[in-house]
């Protein structure tokens, strides 16, 4: 063979040998782990997220709700006026609605006797719920006494007869009277006013010494 031919051979082999050193560095690189660079400079901050949902209510906060719901509530109802009851000076006293309080004393009295026992609880006899017929039939359900017994109203004329006055000093309208039938007639000098009609609370004039009557006390609520 000649040198020519020879050198041809060799150098036809050792472009194998590298293509196949070749080939083989290629495959190890794509398999292998890439080296750790060093770390960069942190980035900017990235813009806030979207609202979480709400958490549940501490015990505090729920009591602090309940509260201020509690204060709305009674500060609507200071306002009005409802039926029910009052205890004051240890007697139970009846809310008919109309913005008052009412107490029966059971005991027989003079029309003078009456006024001061209403008195010592800082109350007159009745003035407002016997000019209000509506008020009167709720009270009637909430006081049995009314209904078997006669008492005593804030009413009088005996600073003029037939010139009825309220004991609040206003006279006596006649849309308010609730006379029975016949009455006032003024017999024996019946100057002072009372209830003996037991399911219309109707009126009737009587002496004012007549020691027989309950009293119908009044106060405000």
């Amino acid at each position: 063979m000649s040198s020519f031919k020879v050198c041809v051979v060799l150098f036809i082999g050792l472009c194998a040998v590298v293509h196949a050193r070749a080939q083989t560095y290629l495959t190890c690189s794509d398999s292998a782990p890439p080296l750790k660079g060093d770390r960069g400079p942190p980035g900017p901050a990235g813009p806030p997220g979207a609202k979480g949902p709400k958490g549940d209510t501490g015990v505090t906060v729920d009591l602090e709700i309940r509260m201020q719901d509690f204060e709305t509530r009674l500060a609507k109802l200071e306002g009005q006026t409802c039926q029910g009851t009052k205890v004051i000076n240890g007697k139970t006293w009846y809310g008919p609605g109309n913005g008052y309080f009412y107490l029966v004393i059971a005991k027989d009295m003079r029309y003078k006797q009456a006024k001061a026992e209403c008195g010592k609880f800082q109350a007159t006899l009745a003035v407002h719920a016997p000019r209000n017929q509506g008020v009167m039939k709720v009270l009637r359900k909430q006081i049995t006494a009314i209904t078997e017994e006669d008492y005593w109203i804030g009413l009088t004329d005996i600073k003029g007869e037939g010139n009825f006055v309220w004991e609040d000093g206003t006279p006596l309208k006649d849309s308010e009277a609730n006379w029975y039938k016949g009455e006032p007639n003024n017999i024996r000098g019946e100057d002072c006013v009372g209830s003996n009609f037991r399911d219309t609370s109707q009126w009737n004039d009587y002496p004012c010494s007549l020691r027989k009557l309950y009293a119908l006390c009044e106060r405000q609520g």
